[in-house]
């Protein structure tokens, strides 16, 4: 799935920078027919875990230094998604973390070549805190349609379970 990794990458770069190794501010339990893959930070992940099919589950950690809003982070995704890098929102709506924290799940398809890819993402903004500065975490799931409607469920039981520390 290259083109979702090109996509990804700019996110980060657009973004304004990952926050790599040191703690999680977060907890995600990926399906259980998911791997956790070894070394996620390479591909600027702080999680990242696939299935047999394609289908990746992935969490990044960006700073949000200018403690930009939930509504700043959407907003500045999805235009990106959309006119930057050809992907059609389906559907948007607010979430919330298994741990409280108000989110936005993103539900979005794009045509590359002759297949469909599905990809969602979800948003939540961590608030700087006397320990340190905040943080934006974006919790990403996609591939090819026909694999990703035979997990979807499993993938949306496990964004919901989806803690902020």
């Amino acid at each position: 799935m290259p083109a979702l990794a090109r996509l990804l990458a700019v996110l980060v770069v657009a973004c304004g920078g990952l926050t790599l190794g040191g703690c999680r501010h977060f907890e995600l339990e990926p399906p259980e027919h998911f791997v956790v893959l070894d070394e996620p930070e390479r591909r600027g992940f702080a999680m990242r875990a696939v299935n047999a099919d394609g289908v990746v589950l992935a969490v990044r950690e960006v700073d949000n230094d200018r403690t930009g809003s939930l509504t700043f982070w959407v907003d500045a995704i999805r235009n990106r998604l959309r006119t930057v890098r050809g992907y059609a929102l389906l559907e948007e709506r607010p979430v919330k973390a298994a741990t409280g924290e108000p989110g936005h799940q993103l539900r979005l398809g794009r045509d590359q070549g002759t297949q469909t890819y599905d990809y969602w993402v979800t948003i939540f903004v961590r608030p700087p805190t006397l320990l340190g500065d905040g943080h934006v975490l974006v919790v990403e799931a996609g591939g090819r349609r026909e694999e990703f409607a035979r997990v979807q469920d499993e993938l949306g039981k496990a964004i919901s379970g989806f803690a902020v520390r």
